[in-house]
């Protein structure tokens, strides 16, 4: 598969979990305890509560981070890449990039989305969530600095 398609489909999937996730509180609005966990511990215990208007947050940082890293990805001559960036093999460099960037995006959605849900459902965190997302968010990173440094 293309890449430029594979990176569409990312970011399509990341505006349709937002979408989603936004119509979801919506209608489960009334459900929400008045009462919900606005922090987690690592264990993903729930260590701090506050009001359920408080949940309204995380949708909006979600949208933010998202339009922000969307604003960042147009701007490859912007990126602090790591490596000398030639005419040669600039393509490569700022493609390897552009693919760390939009997974990275899709991270960051589903960890404002599932923080979103178990607040709102007054669950504690799966203790696998953490682990996870940190192996992929610095798997993503380090698999794309290896392969800068092959690319240059």
């Amino acid at each position: 598969m293309n890449k430029k398609i594979l990176y569409r489909i990312i970011n399509i999937l990341c505006l349709v979990i937002m979408v989603g996730s936004l119509v979801w509180l919506i209608v489960y609005w009334k459900h929400i305890p008045d009462e919900i966990p606005t922090h987690f511990n690592v264990y993903g215990d729930a260590d701090d509560f506050g009001s359920k208007k408080e949940i309204i947050i995380l949708p909006i940082f979600a949208w933010m981070t998202f339009g922000m890293i969307s604003l960042i990805e147009c701007f490859p001559g912007a990126w602090n890449t790591g490596v000398k960036v030639t005419p040669e093999n600039s393509a490569r460099v700022y493609g390897i990039l552009k693919g760390m960037i939009v997974i990275l995006k899709l991270f960051v959605v589903l960890t404002f989305t599932l923080l979103m849900v178990f607040s709102a459902i007054s669950k504690g965190l799966p203790v696998w969530l953490l682990p996870v997302e940190l192996v992929g968010i610095f798997g993503t990173i380090i698999v794309s600095i290896i392969r800068l440094y092959k690319a240059r």
